[in-house]
Parts: structure tokens; C-alpha cells; sequence
């Protein structure tokens, strides 16, 4: 199956972890990569965005966003985890009304100082809170982890029932909507926690983007999950957008390849998603008149080409000569600068003379190989190679390293792969009059 990179937004239900959650994506895109923009308590429910890929790499662009929440609080108890899972410690006759509801809200809004609550994820000496009061280390709040957080939007939506309320909220990074439940209780006079809570947006990610493992599992079977995937580009769709078409080929290289190139009149130092011949290349930054990728998301062959591997061919196990395709064994290369693995059309220099090729990257699993190996067959070249310097030249990725039935399959899987390197280097400049 191919692999997915983007955003996947989880639809939450209550009893779920975070990471729980985690490993579900996980197991359905069959991706190892994959992380959560910021936890969802298991007792709550909602949007919980999940990257996959190398969109982990937008984590930092993506965490501090606004949030929204539906809660209910309920008047009349309060309990030891501020929401309905805890103790009760203490508790009113008292009736509170919409009107008193709606009364206090205001004073929250804005900038607010919350004591997280005893029950939390957050550490102390290393070590859990939750754990800590679980243990009856701790009997109270920890005041020294004190934070401010900042309320954008409070109001009350409607009543639930006697001493209940629906309230919306829209809040920043890190607000505890238990506390806060809490905290208004106090503010009217009458002990509350929160009894339900749902997370209805993250940043741009809502619950119209969001599907349940269960809807994901079934999108899997009919082949749609894909289709699920929020793109990388439109994650970060909160990002200014700048193209560079119209700027020379050799400052494409440079760009694509991470170096900086001059970019002015543009905002400096404030991320942006840069695109050339409306391709997204990934998040970029302008410092001191000078543009430069700082996290690379576009399409990876596009940094291959032109890419060079110098070494010299040693004498291997002639595997390729055996399935009718002799190939030149590379060592003695910088392993710092070899490509993933998989099977790139190639231009080989060698005895000054630059010819067409097929290389391979890779552990050749069709045969039982374990070690990393770099082999070149030279298109219609038949002579000894053995013991001289050659240089490799990746022009393009024509596919993965995949494991075949037979070799015989893995046969037939490279001869496709020479016509379809020589159709690419036909008139390749690597092979005209470029220097390599």
C-alpha cells in the first residue's frame, strides 16, 4: 500500500487515549511516523489531529492554534478531577440560573491564570501528577504550575437540565476546560466540575474534517482512505502563501536543494508555504533578504535530481548478471549523501565517458540480501569496470525496493524499468554537454 503523508483528524470518542489513538492510525496507514498536534483527555471527546509522514514535521505549526469546545458544566458538586470521573468533595442545594450563568462568563474572557488541576498529565520531579494524587502524594492543585492561558470566546448555549449548562469555548494552547468549569462554580457560589466535553475545532481541523477508526477501517476496505487525508499544504493553510515561478533554473536547484536565494520585499522571518510551478515545496523563511526551505515537504525527486554518488566498482556477488542484468557495485561513496532506497534512472561517468543507466538502492530483499548496496546497470555496456572511480548522477525515482514472488518477476520488474529510463534520458543534459 502506498504511504499517506498529511493530516488525519480522529473523531475522538470518550475512553479513548490520545495515544490510543496514535496507534490505531498507526495500524490503518500502516505508518510508523504518525503523531498527535496536542492530547485529548480520554474522557473527553472531539477533533484530534493526528500528522502522518512527514507531516510530523509541521508539529510546530500546528500545536499553538485556537481551540473550540462544547462543554457541560453541572452546578451542585465538585469533585477531586473536576470532571465526572472523580470523587465527590464537596456539594449545594444551591440552583444556579441562566441569568447568574451568564453573568459571571464575562470575567473569564481574555487572559486568565489557571492552577491545573490535581489530576493531570503534567509533571512534577518527573513524575505525573495523576500518579502522584493517585498515590496520595499530593491532595491539591500544584500552585507553583500556575499558567496563563487566554480565553478568545465564552457563552452559554443553552440549558441541559436543572443545574446543567451547555457552554462554548474557544480558548488557546493548554487551557484546562475541567479548571475552568470549576472556577466559574466558584465565581457563582456553587461547587461544579464538568460533565461532558467535546472538542468541536483544532486550529483549522473541525468535525466535519474528522472520521472515527471505525470510518477509517471501512474507507481502508473500499479503497478510499486516502481520500481522507488532509494534504500538507492545506494543513498549514494558515500560512502566507508565496510562489517563486519566474526565477532561474539554477536558483530552482538552489532553492530545492536548501540553499538560500535572494527574495525581497517579503516579510522576514515569518514562516510561509512556498510553491514553485504550483508544486508545494514546504515551509519557508526569509532572513535578511534571503529565502531558504527550512522544512522540505515537496516531492522528493525532485532532490534527487542532479544528486552525485562518487566511488569506485568493486567485484560483488553478480547477482544482476544472473538475471540478465550486470550491474557496477559502488563503494568507497559518502554515505551521507546517498538517496533513500529504491530504483532511479541514472547517468554513469565512467572512463570519462558518460552513458544511461538504471541504479538500485537498497538490500535487494528478492534475493535473501541484508546489507545496503548500490548497483548500477549500465545501459548497452559490456566492458570491465572492475577496480575504477565511477560517479553516479540520479536523474530521476522511477520506484520502491520491493520484495518479488520470484526472480523472474524481479526480471521482468527491471527490464521495465531500463525502458522506462531510457524514455527519461533520452535527452537528458546530464548525458549532453553538462558537466557532472
Amino acid at each position: 500500500m502506498k504511504k499517506a503523508e498529511g493530516v488525519i483528524c480522529i473523531l475522538k470518542p470518550p475512553g479513548m487515549s490520545s495515544s490510543d489513538a496514535v496507534t490505531d492510525v498507526r495500524r490503518v496507514f500502516d505508518e510508523k511516523r504518525v503523531g498527535h498536534t496536542g492530547t485529548l483527555d480520554p474522557a473527553a471527546a472531539g477533533v484530534l489531529p493526528i500528522c502522518i509522514g512527514r507531516a510530523t514535521r509541521l508539529f510546530d505549526y500546528l500545536v499553538d492554534k485556537q481551540k473550540e469546545y462544547y462543554a457541560e458544566i453541572c452546578f451542585g458538586c465538585a469533585t477531586d478531577t473536576e470532571d465526572a470521573t472523580g470523587e465527590v468533595i464537596a456539594s449545594s442545594d444551591r440552583v444556579v440560573t441562566e441569568a447568574e450563568l451568564a453573568a459571571a462568563l464575562p470575567r473569564f474572557v481574555g487572559e486568565t491564570e489557571q492552577t491545573p488541576p490535581m489530576y493531570s498529565a503534567l509533571s512534577v520531579g518527573g513524575v505525573k501528577l495523576y500518579k502522584l494524587a493517585r498515590e496520595g502524594k499530593i491532595t491539591s492543585s500544584p500552585v507553583e504550575k500556575r499558567r496563563t492561558v487566554n480565553i478568545f470566546e465564552l457563552e452559554a448555549v443553552r440549558s441541559t437540565g436543572c443545574n446543567r449548562f451547555l457552554i462554548r469555548i474557544v480558548c488557546s494552547k493548554g487551557t484546562y476546560i475541567r479548571t475552568l468549569c470549576k472556577d466559574i462554580g466558584e465565581a457563582v457560589g456553587c461547587p461544579a466540575h464538568m460533565a461532558f466535553l467535546l472538542r468541536s475545532r483544532s486550529g483549522a481541523f473541525t468535525l466535519e474534517d474528522s472520521y472515527s477508526i471505525a470510518e477509517l477501517n471501512a474507507l481502508k476496505e473500499s479503497g478510499g482512505l486516502f481520500d481522507a487525508v488532509i494534504p500538507m499544504d492545506r494543513a498549514v493553510g494558515h500560512l502566507p502563501r508565496l510562489d517563486v515561478d519566474g526565477i532561474s533554473s539554477k536558483n530552482e536547484r538552489l532553492l530545492i536543494h536548501g540553499a538560500p536565494i535572494d527574495c525581497r520585499g517579503q516579510t522576514e522571518r515569518t514562516p510561509l508555504r512556498v510553491y514553485l510551478h504550483g508544486g508545494f515545496l514546504g515551509i519557508g523563511e526569509v532572513r535578511e533578504g534571503r529565502l531558504r526551505i527550512t522544512v522540505w515537504l515537496g516531492d522528493e525527486s525532485l532532490q534527487i535530481k542532479g544528486m552525485k554518488l562518487s566511488g569506485r566498482v568493486v567485484q560483488h556477488n553478480k547477482i544482476g548478471a544472473s538475471l540478465g542484468f550486470p550491474t557496477a557495485n559502488l563503494e568507497g561513496y559518502d554515505r551521507r549523501q546517498l538517496p533513500n532506497e529504491g530504483v532511479y534512472a541514472t547517468v554513469a561517468e565512467l572512463d570519462g565517458v558518460r552513458r544511461p543507466a538504471v541504479t538500485s538502492i537498497g538490500t535487494n530483499p528478492t534475493v535473501g540480501g541484508s546489507s545496503v548496496t548500490v548497483e548500477t546497470h549500465i545501459l548497452d555496456y559490456d566492458g570491465d569496470c572492475y577496480g575504477k572511480p565511477m560517479t553516479v548522477v540520479f536523474v530521476a525515482r522511477l520506484r520502491d525496493m520491493k520484495k518479488f514472488s520470484s526472480r523472474e518477476e524481479l526480471s521482468a520488474r527491471i527490464a521495465c524499468d531500463v525502458r522506462e529510463a531510457r524514455g527519461l534520458l533520452e535527452k537528458s543534459k546530464y548525458l549532453d554537454g553538462a558537466n557532472i
